[in-house]
């Protein structure tokens, strides 16, 4: 040990299924995850600022999903359709 102070970084762990952490190991790119996950916090949390605590019920009711938003239909061609 050398006394250095490490930098806190905080963490999220979540429990997820085996077919989910297979899927996700399958389909995303080795090294992309943290940054795919960033970005979605980022998103996650100005959605919350923006609209409130209604997020939280129209994502965990699947009233509002990724491949709803306009954005996924401007990026992917025949998105939706």
């Amino acid at each position: 040990m050398s006394g250095e102070v490490r930098e806190y970084r905080p963490r999220l762990s979540i429990e997820i299924t085996e077919d989910q952490a297979s899927a996700l190991s399958r389909l995303i790119p080795w090294g992309a995850k943290n940054e795919l996950f960033r970005a979605i916090i980022e998103d996650v949390i100005s959605l919350l600022e923006e609209h409130g605590a209604i997020i939280i019920a129209a994502i965990l009711t699947k009233r509002l999903k990724v491949d709803d938003l306009e954005s996924v239909k401007e990026v992917i061609p025949n998105a939706n359709s």
